[in-house]
């Protein structure tokens, strides 16, 4: 009896959730269609997308596929963000495993030390202070820090779009957030919160830097591991770039972006921001003019595929890497939900490229019963 009352409560609860992404997403899709003067009414390849999609779900909206046709053409693979949240990212992305593999305080224990920026101190499940090794840090904070310039403090679990990222300047011999309001120090530490790192700030590529000086901008990456031979594929790819004057690259936070090519590095000749406005002019860099390939691109895609390869419970895989001084790739972050596949069709990208049909039917065939 308890078991069926638990199923019956689970299936309710999960066909809420999928209704309400549904109406939601196409709510913010009907009023993006406005916005930019794109007719809302049954379009060119518009019956394609909805029998490729209906085979996972019943019901599919079709105002993604009205919206995005215009940056990406009229491809039956243009991925449903309701769908995409509901039926794919649980299958691919169990959410039992989720919470350990987000937390970013295990990611040098996930991924290794040198493949991510260095922590100073960090806390994990409302702990004492901790160092890089995970052992009390019980000295002064100077004594962990040493002779960096710049520090980022960041929460460690549930967040995302960058909110609650600080950045920490040296000033003589303090180190100040970046409006100059506070002082960083162990008690401020403890008042942040519960889970957080404390990290090395990297030092950008001169490349990244001349897209904008004051955010390390970062390359995001689609990187999907097969089901049929258990190997990493970039399907698809942009470069996030901040607004100078801003630390944060993130669109939600007043950045653009731009697609770039998975084979060869090279970027589009224009950015665009969370809402679909292109633009030729960013921070004084022309680039509509422009034929800008990121370094070391053959470096990066391997290493993304080897991060891949440590994410043993997940599938689709959203990194976020930035390139040091020296062209090294580093990980500031993965995300294995709320995918974003928004990023990659305004950049002319099919998100899941090759693989999309793949996905599907291994999707179709595993259908999770319950989010949790």
């Amino acid at each position: 009896m308890k078991s069926k009352i638990k199923s019956f409560v689970c299936k309710t609860a999960q066909t809420y959730i999928r209704y309400m992404l549904y109406r939601n997403y196409s709510a913010q899709f009907k009023r993006y269609l406005k916005k930019h003067g794109f007719e809302n009414k049954e379009a060119v390849g518009e019956d394609a997308y909805i029998a490729k999609w209906k085979t996972l779900c019943p019901r599919v909206e079709p105002y993604s596929y009205r919206f995005f046709r215009h940056y990406c053409g009229n491809s039956p693979n243009i991925v449903p963000e309701d769908i995409g949240r509901s039926y794919i990212e649980t299958v691919l992305n169990p959410p039992v495993f989720r919470a350990a593999y987000s937390d970013k305080n295990l990611f040098p224990i996930l991924i290794g030390k040198d493949y991510v920026p260095r922590t100073v101190v960090c806390r994990i499940n409302n702990s004492s202070l901790l160092d890089s090794e995970y052992k009390l840090a019980d000295k002064d904070l100077k004594y962990y820090i040493g002779d960096l310039e710049t520090l980022v403090l960041k929460p460690s679990v549930g967040t995302c779009s960058g909110k609650g990222v600080m950045l920490f300047r040296k000033f003589d011999s303090d180190y100040l957030s970046d409006d100059q309001s506070i002082v960083l120090s162990k008690e401020y530490l403890y008042s942040f919160g519960a889970n957080f790192c404390l990290q090395e700030g990297v030092q950008q590529h001169e490349f990244m830097s001349n897209l904008c000086l004051t955010s390390v901008n970062t390359i995001r990456l689609c990187l999907y591991r097969s089901v049929k031979d258990e190997k990493s594929h970039v399907t698809a790819s942009v470069v996030r770039i901040g607004k100078d004057g801003s630390f944060l690259d993130n669109a939600h936070a007043g950045g653009v972006f731009t697609g770039v090519d998975v084979a060869t590095g090279k970027m589009e000749k224009f950015v665009i921001d969370q809402y679909g406005n292109k633009k030729d002019l960013w921070n004084g860099v022309d680039f509509s003019n422009s034929n800008f390939i990121i370094p070391n691109w053959e470096q990066i895609i391997a290493f993304a595929k080897y991060i891949g390869s440590r994410i043993h419970h997940h599938r689709l895989i959203a990194l976020d890497i930035a390139i040091n001084q020296g062209g090294k790739p580093i990980l500031l972050e993965y995300n294995i939900d709320y995918f974003s596949y928004w990023f990659y069709m305004y950049t002319n990208q099919i998100v899941f490229g090759k693989y999309t049909d793949e996905i599907i039917e291994y999707c179709r065939k595993n259908k999770q019963k319950c989010y949790h």
